[in-house]
């Protein structure tokens, strides 16, 4: 099967915002604790606020291509199963370990409750989250493809936005609440953009490329303002939400930008079979160097100038060196 190196490279692009985001992250959550909003708060806020579509594009990509596929549940399960079930393992188990040496190396008591807590929660390390929420996604998708037939073209795209706007409801009380569902619901807030990742390729109707990328600027530097404003009033980062009005905007828009593309093979597609791969390994990378250099007493990259680009590069090439070493080892392919 032919290659698509437009959305291989969209897949790319959204895997180097999840690490501009974690980058910038650092940045945004100094100056939100220390209520200090000068330039290295904003400087992380900004690129933070424009990254925040990494999750939805990824999410967004998973329906471009599983659904409307004429698969028995078996056929479904299986395949997905192979995808996630190893890396879901191995990385949890992993991360865990990581945990654990960590409370060794400063000689801290060790918290086996907490650990299995992370677990059970589906959040063994920050970003492992995803993998535990698709777990949802793929054992619903033998459903929905097997709804599809019966239903219009339009009352699909209904339910896609009611989906999206229920996932805006519950994100914002899961917000004032503080409520955590059990990993295996999570899904239920992604189905829209799940959905609309599908109808959104079909959907032949072309908008201005200016005006898209417009839409996704304005929200994004919206975002950003706004972010300012619950941080003080509510001392939270709503806006940031990957189910929040301004990422939806700017999520749909960066995506459609992409589907009107006809690219062909750049550098960004040639590394689009190692972004699982790059998104498992870059947070421990991330860690490590971090707290490396605090360790060091290193203080150069404080200066988000500095800082943001330097750190992203690190963990993006230390990323990809150990993604494809793994990807050459036949017994470990499966991990990534």
């Amino acid at each position: 099967m032919k290659r698509n190196y437009t959305v291989d490279t969209l897949r790319t692009t959204a895997t180097l915002f999840v690490i501009l985001l974690h980058v910038s992250a650092e940045y945004v959550i100094s100056g939100k604790n220390n209520l200090t909003f000068d330039k290295a708060f904003w400087i992380g806020n900004i690129v933070d606020s424009f990254t925040r579509i990494c999750v939805p594009l990824f999410v967004l990509i998973s329906g471009m291509f599983l659904i409307g596929r004429n698969e028995t549940f078996k056929q479904s399960y299986e395949k997905r199963a192979n995808r996630i079930l190893t890396p879901l393992i191995f990385w949890t188990i992993l991360y865990t370990l990581f945990k654990v040496s960590l409370f060794l190396l400063l000689n801290k008591p060790i918290e086996i409750k907490s650990l299995f807590l992370s677990i059970f929660l589906g959040k063994p390390f920050y970003h492992m989250w995803y993998l535990y929420m698709l777990i949802g996604l793929y054992l619903i998708t033998p459903v929905i493809n097997n709804i599809i037939p019966l239903i219009s073209r339009k009352s699909l795209w209904i339910v896609a936005i009611i989906l999206l706007c229920f996932g805006t409801l519950n994100n914002g009380v899961n917000i004032v609440f503080n409520n955590q569902s059990l990993f295996l619901l999570w899904f239920i807030d992604y189905l829209g953009y799940f959905i609309l990742g599908y109808l959104i390729k079909d959907y032949k109707r072309n908008f201005s490329l200016l005006l898209l990328l417009l839409i996704y600027t304005v929200s994004s530097l919206l975002i950003a303002v706004l972010s300012l404003y619950t941080i003080k009033v509510y001392d939270n980062l709503y806006f940031y939400g990957y189910l929040t009005p301004l990422v939806i905007i700017a999520s749909l828009s960066f995506y459609k930008i992409f589907l009107q593309l006809n690219l062909k093979e750049n550098l960004f597609s040639k590394i689009a079979h190692l972004t699982f791969g790059i998104y498992l390994i870059h947070a421990g990378v991330l860690y490590v160097f971090v707290h490396g250099l605090k360790t060091m007493n290193i203080n150069t990259l404080n200066n988000p100038v500095v800082g943001i680009p330097v750190k992203f590069c690190v963990t993006l090439f230390i990323s990809i060196i150990i993604a494809w070493g793994i990807n050459k080892i036949k017994s470990l392919k499966n991990i990534i």
